[in-house]
């Protein structure tokens, strides 16, 4: 019996390049706007805490 994982996607702001970067969860995140989910970013290969719900980046500037 296969089980599949549904995935959603969701945007953030890299903290190191600045670029628009699209991260995945497994969850959805839609759910809790205080939970930060460790993210492995594509654009600088780093891993950020995001909050899906959000896309705020734990440490990130919040004034962008």
């Amino acid at each position: 019996m296969c089980h599949l994982i549904k995935m959603a996607p969701f945007l953030f702001r890299c903290p190191n390049t600045r670029r628009r970067v699209q991260g995945w969860i497994a969850d959805d995140p839609s759910g809790n706007d205080s939970a930060y989910a460790p993210v492995q970013c594509v654009a600088c290969r780093q891993v950020h805490y995001v909050n899906p719900g959000t896309g705020r980046v734990l440490g990130g500037n919040e004034d962008e």
